[in-house]
């Protein structure tokens, strides 16, 4: 791996020269299949009425979290049987009462520790072990509708250490209420972190992508945005939106949901959250421009969350480079005829 130092002695700078010669952080196998940015909008499995048939699989994998042209790193990674395997991890999106029959199978070479794959509310305890080259499955009904997150460990570490290859095993749980699915997008927050002592050369991303390859999104002005944003990653994060406030729904830790009742829901423009935490929450876009919501910790939205191919991150026909940003970024447009701003909106545009 490659370290934050400045110092480097001859053998580092060699290796930091093939390194980045071979456009890659931590290769190690030239045939991997290419991982996919998943967006969150296809839930995974088969729908047969209030059955879920989900079938998973663990496999190392080659990311790309910038261009394909780009440096990438080789990690573990879940999918789809017959399918790319995708970062974050496939989308789990049912309505309450359905019953999920789900089977993971291991082509990693350690046992993996699949967390979230049960009922819901669950708790930490609930927990599915998959010895390598084996595949188990198990069958649960979905739960209480709300936010969660499943995700798994090869080396029996919390989610909030787990390092390196195991940084991207996480993936969005939605249990809905009966009826028609609301129309709201899901961001998983993922930073592949080889070092907790050393922050250089980290990758931080949302659904798979990091600034300026995330993904750029467009609204018209009074349109209403609901969203779901669930932390996948060993750090907590402080989410920030420029411009506007957002009505906090619910807040959860991965496992059980709590929502807000409808006249006690907080306005905030920053919410904390914590390694595994989720949330959900709901804006309008009051003004044309263009905004970004991200992480307001400095580091997760700077250069340091690159990989070292020595090109600046901000694509310059796009953004600024001088402004050096990169990781936990996603970018706003709004376009149409701005409305009223209310004096509380306007009073909070940092």
């Amino acid at each position: 791996m490659i370290s934050g130092c400045r110092d480097l002695s001859a053998t580092s700078l060699l290796v930091l020269l093939l390194v980045v010669g071979n456009r890659s952080v931590a290769s190690d196998t030239p045939d991997l299949p290419v991982v996919a940015a998943n967006d969150n909008r296809a839930p995974a499995g088969e729908h047969q009425g209030s059955l879920l048939t989900l079938r998973l699989v663990l496999r190392r994998a080659r990311w790309y979290p910038d261009r394909e042209t780009d440096p990438f790193i080789d990690l573990h990674a879940f999918g789809e049987v017959g399918k790319a395997p995708q970062i974050p991890g496939p989308l789990v999106r049912v309505p309450e009462g359905t019953e999920i029959v789900a089977s993971v199978r291991n082509l990693l070479p350690r046992t993996a520790l699949i967390h979230g794959l049960h009922e819901h509310a669950g708790g930490p305890g609930d927990v599915l072990a998959v010895a390598a080259g084996t595949t188990r499955e198990v069958r649960f009904k979905a739960g209480v509708p709300g936010t969660y997150t499943y995700w798994a460990t090869t080396s029996d570490a919390a989610l909030k250490t787990r390092l390196t290859d195991d940084t991207q095993l996480s993936g969005a749980f939605i249990v809905d209420p009966p009826g028609k699915i609301a129309m709201d997008r899901v961001f998983v927050l993922g930073l592949w972190l080889p070092d907790p002592i050393r922050l250089g050369r980290n990758v931080a991303s949302v659904n798979g992508k990091s600034w300026p390859y995330t993904e750029q999104l467009s609204m018209r002005v009074g349109e209403t945005a609901s969203w779901r944003v669930i932390n996948g990653s060993a750090t907590e994060h402080a989410m920030h939106m420029h411009g506007f406030n957002f009505r906090v729904d619910s807040l959860g830790d991965g496992e059980i949901d709590q929502p807000y009742a409808a006249d006690a829901r907080p306005s905030a423009v920053t919410q904390r959250l914590p390694p595994g935490a989720t949330m959900a929450m709901t804006w309008v876009a009051g003004r044309t421009g263009n905004w970004l919501f991200h992480c307001h910790m400095m580091i997760h939205m700077s250069p340091h969350m690159r990989l070292p191919d020595g090109t600046p991150r901000a694509d310059p026909m796009e953004h600024d480079a001088a402004a050096g940003m990169g990781g936990l970024v996603l970018g706003i447009r709004v376009t149409g005829e701005t409305a009223k701003v209310p004096a509380a909106v306007a009073r909070d545009q940092c």
